[in-house]
């Protein structure tokens, strides 16, 4: 009850209900005879409470009218102009009466049988179930009708006349919501919408007697042509609820259209609505609200039925999708009749593509078991019909050509004969006015784009062209298309983003279908290619936004820009489609935009300014498809690809030339964003380039072949040209780096969104190291003085470096990883031109030299210094630097070794032999903690190439001084602090313990890969062995150390045994795989090795103590902690030395 009416209300719930079931407590029940008594008693119960139900429902419509009154009653007299809005508790708890009113009907209706897969038929007695929740209602209707006639009677004659004006529009009130709330709950109740993994509120009823439900609520009438034709049959779903919803609502004003509207869009998430309730609904109905601002209800809801009505026809939805919600299989499900509240026109639109889940293998391999037995069940019960399957694909087919039949009401397409009707209803306005264009018409845009555009190309498979009866087909394509356009060059960021989608979508479809008017498809390449390169220029830096280079980028405008970018690549994959000689709408639109990207660029050239940012923007994302075309046109040459890539290298190479010219001229900030884009586009096409300059190597097969590798030549040394200049002048960070707290970095970066590294030298490693062609390639074009201009670059931003000092990365130069970017890009080279020479004095070998003696003679320059944070830090920095050269290079170190080597390598050692119990890590230890780490880059650099005698014993030294140090702060128990063995030295934070016996394991993993080299392989993996087998005296009792788990420092034995187990699950590995390796290792005793260690993780198992049956287990267990990865690891040696047998 409702305390606001308990004392006034003029409709008393108790005496309605008493009269409701005095005069038709079996009025839903016909011939309910011939039934037995369990039968009788369930029948007679579920009439109770749907009446009772449907009282409540009545009444609490009576009060929620009455209310209304009564609040505006008083802010009239009160004369408030600032009232607050009565809260509509109404609109809950009707919903939750109707869909417990269809609940209760389904179970009446429809009855479990024994055979758990065999679908139940209707009960005899219960008509359908629209009829059993109007005919509830209606006797609710009719009692209350005589109690208001008998209420009537005794109030004075003078009250009677205004007393019936209140009630009777009360009464009509409470009726008409009552009904509307009903039909609205029924299909939000029993059906499931398609394609949504969301958990679906499924109601306690036999899944047979839903999917009997479900078949019922979707069946339509049959040759329903005139929908105010008396003699149209009207089925149990849509038509007959929109039938009787307009008897009761007149529509005319905003509460009771919009009541109209909310219960068609209900039903439009669920079934597919027959095509002359479209053209009643949306065609003379919806349609007249969308501009109705006066009105806000009713449009909120028309806007909100056509996005129901577009998204049920989602191309993304499958035959099996409509199975699962009509067969109620799985959890299907949907957001719930709450979420989509506020009538959606904020909401943005969303599409399965978006929504669904993705699902595991289990999980659908369970539905599909599911969805098979209930198709086999229904296939089983029609004699000689339609296929479930068949049903599912014609549900389908209605839904989007009942899509299509509401975009033409709505966008003024006739159907009969192509033409645009007059006037300015609907969204024809949408494409003429841009004030016009709100968040919600670009909603519903967009989803009438997603779901129509796709059909009405599919529509064309089987038709030919110029067929005057589908002319209304083109002029909808082009009508939805010129309103996307309209969208992409609104100046509203929300709403040139609704076109992403529908861009997409539209491009898979039109390369999916197999024929298409060639008129249709030039409108579709038209639409794509104009809103592509409107997206694009709409979302370019605003003018002076690079004036301070020191702020944090705008992250909304670089979302969008990254948005623009894969809509950019989508649009133009070449994913689908022909590629060869035949243009397919992919290489049509990749051909138009790169065209388009070229005239711009070449006219600023011309012109004497710099290319537009937007233009260089959109060239560099459509890396892709033209790397793809490059590996097309190497298989399979063609004119179109040969052009296309012409057209592209041309513009690239004229950006980066024009840049070059511009570096003394122009400001920072106007040169930093355009060497940013055209610096990410060399990068991003190298892979093509790498294509390119293998073809070069053939002879040219035409003409436009030799045009495109001359140009290739050009923009290819352009490129290197600029990756050096812009490496050398633009600083890699401008003012400090704010990633860690933004997204997207300060504007001054020289780096990709939200990358970490210098683009030009990003560009430089990839034009250099794409291919072994492409290598030979800058050579060609540049020549061996590339190394020289290298070199002088790495010096350069070595000194930037220097100069700028420890700790800090910004203001000139670029970051240490960029600058030894270029290193190992000096370092490919100039080993490249050694082997292509032979001659180890070249110029390469030259440079390399003296490039590798400059870290050696930073380490030698250290040995006689203390331990110190500076000797430490200058050590750290020579190494990191070593570790960046070629594996061949570093591992011919190891294989003549020097003492220079040896300096960092001790100075590791000595940083475990100065464990402290203090918990405070100084700055020494900060810096120490970064000379493990590039001690471990440099090993594993080595490794890549071979592992010697002295980089083994390096590795075994440095394990044993990380196990001894291990066991000497074990021994001083879990409580001890440390001054190594923390998260900043090493830990969590920097790099844990045991990263040295992970080297090995590597190793081992990198010969178990390789092919050929039995001699040598065998000998590496000899010195793994001997590697483990030497440290394993000091491993193996440090993971049985007795110490309970660390709580004050550091554990370092759980990482160590990670690594431990994993390396020798490694071993194992290498043995099963080649037996001529295991063979050599037996002779070695390998197998007792083995077994030290499956007797570590047994003795492992046993450490802990479980308690008894008189004492619980203790508190502090013996040795360390077995919960952690690392008992993973010892569960997969175990589980692998099992496997692999005795040998």
């Amino acid at each position: 009850s409702n305390s606001t009416n308990n004392n006034c209300t003029l409709c008393e719930g108790t005496k309605l209900l008493s009269l409701v079931l005095q005069r038709n407590s079996s009025s839903l029940l016909t011939n309910a005879t011939n039934v037995d008594e369990e039968h009788r008693e369930a029948q007679i119960k579920g009439t109770l409470i749907m009446l009772s139900l449907a009282v409540a429902m009545y009444v609490s419509a009576f009060w929620d009218c009455e209310e209304e009154h009564q609040y505006n009653v008083h802010m009239q007299n009160q004369q408030q102009h600032h009232q607050h809005a009565r809260t509509p508790w109404a609109n809950s708890v009707l919903s939750d009466f109707g869909s417990a009113l269809s609940v209760t009907a389904l179970r009446m209706r429809y009855r479990p049988v024994k055979d758990k897969y065999a679908t139940p038929s209707p009960e005899p007695s219960c008509p359908p179930l629209i009829d059993m929740l109007v005919n509830a209602l209606n006797a609710v209707k009719e009692s209350a009708e005589h109690l208001f006639t008998e209420a009537m009677q005794q109030h004075p004659q003078q009250q009677q006349q205004q007393l019936q004006t209140a009630i009777q529009q009360a009464h009509q009130y409470a009726v008409r919501r009552s009904i509307a709330a009903c039909l609205k709950a029924l299909p939000e109740t029993v059906l499931l919408p398609p394609g949504h993994e969301d958990a679906h509120r499924i109601p306690s009823v036999d899944r047979a007697c839903l999917r009997a439900a479900s078949m019922e609520l979707r069946a339509i009438g049959i040759g329903t042509t005139n929908h105010d034709n008396n003699d149209t049959i009207i089925g149990t779903g849509m038509d007959k609820a929109w039938k009787v919803l307009t008897e009761l609502e007149p529509g005319d004003t905003d509460a009771s259209a919009a009541r109209l509207l909310e219960c068609c869009e209900s039903w439009a998430r669920h079934v597919a609505i027959p095509i002359p309730v479209v053209e009643v609904t949306v065609g003379s109905f919806a349609v007249r609200h969308l501009h109705s601002e006066h009105q806000p209800k009713a449009q909120a809801a028309a806007f909100q039925y056509l996005i129901s009505i577009f998204e049920a026809a989602s191309p993304a939805f499958t035959p099996s999708d409509i199975l699962t919600a009509a067969l109620g299989v799985g959890a299907g499900g949907h957001k719930g009749k709450g979420s989509r509240g506020g009538g959606g026109v904020t909401k943005k639109n969303s599409n399965k593509c978006n929504t669904k889940k993705k699902q595991g293998n289990k999980s659908k391999k369970r539905h599909d078991k599911r969805l098979g037995r209930a198709i086999a069940i229904q296939d089983g019960q029609d004699d000689g019909g339609a296929t479930a399957n068949d049903a599912a694909e014609k549900e389908l087919f209605g839904r989007r050509n009942a899509a299509c039949v509401a975009a033409a009401a709505t966008f003024g397409v006739s159907i009969p004969d192509g033409a645009m009707a007059d006037g300015d209803m609907g969204l024809r306005l949408a494409a003429s006015n841009p004030s016009t264009s709100t968040h919600g018409i670009c909603s519903t845009v967009a989803a009438a784009a997603t779901s129509v555009l796709p059909h009405l190309l599919f529509l064309e498979r089987s038709d030919g062209e110029g067929k005057s009866h589908h002319m209304w087909r083109l002029e909808l394509f082009s009508t939805i298309a010129t309103v996307i356009r309209r969208m992409c060059s609104s100046p509203i960021r929300e709403l040139r983003a609704l076109a992403y989608e529908p861009l997409m979508v539209l491009h898979t479809s039109l390369n999916s279908v197999e024929y298409v008017s060639l008129r249709m498809e030039q409108v579709a390449v038209d639409a794509i290619c104009e809103c592509t390169l409107e997206l694009a220029t709409s979302c370019g830096y605003p003018a002076g936004y690079f004036d301070r280079l020191y702020e944090n980028s705008d992250e909304e405008l670089e979302i969008e820009r990254n948005d623009v970018r894969d809509v950019a690549r989508s649009v133009c994959s070449l994913d689908s489609g022909v590629i060869g000689t035949q243009k397919s709408p992919s290489i049509l639109i990749l051909e138009r935009i790169i065209n388009e990207c070229n005239n711009a660029i070449q006219h600023s050239t011309t012109s004497g300014q710099l290319p537009p940012e937007t233009v260089v923007h959109l060239l560099s994302s459509l890396a892709k498809p033209l790397n793809k075309l490059g590996k097309k046109y190497k298989e399979q040459p063609s004119s179109i690809g040969c052009t296309i890539m012409t057209t592209s290298l041309l513009a690239l190479g004229s950006v980066s030339g024009r840049l070059n010219a511009s570096f003394e001229s122009l400001s920072m900030a106007q040169i930093l964003p355009l060497s940013r884009l055209a610096s990410m586009a060399s990068a991003s096409f190298s892979p093509m380039f790498a294509c390119l300059a293998q073809v070069m190597r053939e002879p040219a097969a035409s003409d436009l072949e030799k045009e495109m590798v001359r140009v290739f030549k050009g923009t290819l040394l352009s490129s290197l040209q600029h990756s050096l200049l812009s490496s050398k002048n633009i600083p890699e960070l401008v003012a400090e780096s704010t990633l860690s707290v933004t997204r997207y970095d300060v504007k001054g970066a020289m780096r990709g969104p939200g990358g970490e590294d210098h683009v030009g030298c990003i560009a430089l490693v990839r034009l250099s190291r794409e291919s072994d062609y492409l290598t030979n390639a800058v050579f060609e074009v540049y020549g061996t003085s590339i190394l020289h201009d290298l070199s002088c670059l790495y010096q350069a931003l070595k000194t930037s470096e220097l100069e700028r000092g420890f700790g800090c990365d910004h203001g000139k130069g670029v970051t240490p990883i960029s600058r030894r970017i270029i290193l190992r890009v000096i370092s490919h080279l100039a080993l490249y031109e050694m082997k292509g020479t032979n001659d180890q004095s070249s110029n390469g070998g030259t440079i390399l030299r003296q490039l590798v003696q400059v870290p050696l003679g930073e380490m030698r320059s250290q040995k006689e210094h203390p331990f110190s944070a500076d000797k430490v830090f200058r050590l750290s920095e020579a190494s990191f630097d070593l570790s960046f050269f070629s594996p061949e290079l570093v591992a011919d170190l190891f294989d003549n070794p020097s003492d220079d080597l040896g300096i960092m390598f001790e100075c590791v050692v000595t940083g475990y032999a100065k464990l402290a119990c203090t918990s405070d890590a100084d700055a020494v230890f900060h810096q120490w903690a970064r000379l493990r780490g590039a001690a471990l880059s440099v090993l594993r650099t080595c490794l890549k190439a071979n592992i010697s005698n002295y980089c083994a014993s390096i590795i075994s030294a440095l394990i044993k001084a990380e196990c001894e140090a291990a066991a000497v702060q074990s021994n001083r128990g879990p409580q001890s602090g440390s001054n190594i063995f923390s998260d900043c030295v090493i830990g969590e934070e920097m790099l844990h313990a045991g990263a040295y016996i992970v080297l090995i394991r590597e190793c081992l993993d990198r010969i178990g890969k390789e092919e050929g080299q039995m001699e040598k392989h065998m000998e590496e993996c000899r010195r793994c062995l001997s590697v483990l087998k030497e440290v394993s005296p000091l491993v193996m009792p440090l993971m049985l150390h007795h110490s309970p788990e660390a709580t004050s420092h550091v554990d370092p034995r759980p990482t160590i045994a990670e690594a431990w187990f994993l390396t020798m699950t490694s071993l194992v590995s290498i043995c099963k795989k080649h037996n001529h390796i295991a063979s050599s290792l037996v002779k070695d005793d390998m197998e007792s090795f083995m077994g030290e260690s499956l007797s570590v993780t047994v003795s492992l198992s046993f450490l802990k103590d479980l308690g008894s049956r008189e004492s619980s287990s203790p508190a502090t267990q013996k040795g360390m902690s077995l919960d952690g990865p690392h008992t993973l690891a010892m569960n997969g040696f175990t589980s692998e030395c099992m496997i692999a047998g005795p040998r």
